[in-house]
């Protein structure tokens, strides 16, 4: 089937470009993975609308219910391949349920974080293992936390975190630390402890930390756990294509959204603009999708030439 517009990844930022999409009467397929940061679990407490706070799950569920009500079809499958269609504007993607044809193509696929490795880590995420500081560091108030992170860009996020609490460990990987000595002394004139060691295992009592227990043997204390080790953008299918990336693999986009080859959109963590905020992302799905819809008016309905 040929659609107007595949948009791949559900998302807050794909969600947002769908529901646009399905409100501009585009006939939409919405491809995820079920492998995105909404699967994790955790509480919103930032998103404008929701004085209580909403969890990521429940978010992405009302999300593609509004998307569902205007037409546009949600699909959970992963794309394999993608590739400009052959002789004509458009593209193919091959899909793990078969091959689709699409007109223009959203991609907003995201990011892959860097978790810490030790047994039982991911059932800890969104309870008591974060990665933002925006969107988390107000639980962090008055209490002690521990850092995971071996590069400046974590020690400037421990630095943040002394807005919120004076109790904060920084622990470093032995051999992957990549903190410079201007980090270092900040950090000291900060308070904020930096040790060497790797996480082994997670004690909780009910669904409190109880002990951090590392390699070593030693046991640390902590409230809370923020993984500070970043991530990867899911670009890798696209390096084939006339799209331009930047160093660390981030799409680059113009303001509205367009990449460097026509028809092709990108919205969300995924892009040289991303800030990883929902707030943000949906911003983003909703730019990408206007940009899309006006590449597929016809000439007929544009008084001047279209941009792809």
């Amino acid at each position: 089937m040929t659609y107007d517009c595949v948009i791949v990844g559900g998302g807050p930022a794909g969600l947002s470009a769908a529901v646009y999409m399905g409100r501009f009467r585009r006939t939409t397929l919405l491809i995820d993975s079920g492998e995105g940061r909404w699967v994790y679990g955790q509480h919103n407490e930032n998103y404008l609308g929701f004085p209580k706070g909403i969890s990521a799950r429940r978010l992405r569920a009302l999300g593609v219910a509004q998307a569902e009500r205007f037409g546009v079809v949600p699909h959970q499958g992963r794309v394999e391949q993608i590739d400009l269609l052959s002789g004509q504007e458009g593209f193919t993607l091959a899909t793990t349920s078969g091959k689709v044809v699409a007109r223009t193509v959203i991609w907003a696929a995201g990011v892959r974080d860097r978790w810490p490795t030790f047994q039982g880590a991911r059932r800890l995420i969104g309870k008591q293992l974060f990665w933002c500081i925006v969107c988390d560091g107000w639980r962090t108030l008055d209490r002690e936390i521990l850092l995971l992170g071996n590069s400046d860009a974590a020690a400037e996020d421990a630095l943040q975190f002394l807005t919120y609490t004076s109790r904060v460990t920084l622990l470093v990987e032995p051999g992957k630390d990549e903190l410079s000595l201007r980090a270092r002394r900040k950090l000291q004139v900060g308070g904020i402890r930096v040790l060497a060691g790797t996480v082994r295992r997670v004690q909780l009592k009910g669904q409190e930390i109880e002990k951090v227990f590392l390699i070593s043997g030693e046991a640390l204390s902590a409230d809370l756990i923020f993984s500070l080790y970043g991530a990867e953008p899911n670009t890798e299918l696209l390096r084939h294509l006339p799209i331009r990336l930047t160093q660390r693999g981030m799409i680059h986009i113009d303001p509205k959204h367009h990449t460097t080859l026509a028809h092709f959109y990108a919205a969300g963590d995924v892009t040289d603009h991303h800030s990883q905020q929902v707030a943000a992302a949906v911003y983003s799905g909703a730019q990408a999708a206007q940009a899309a819809n006006y590449a597929l008016y016809p000439p007929r309905q544009q008084l001047t030439a279209k941009r792809g």
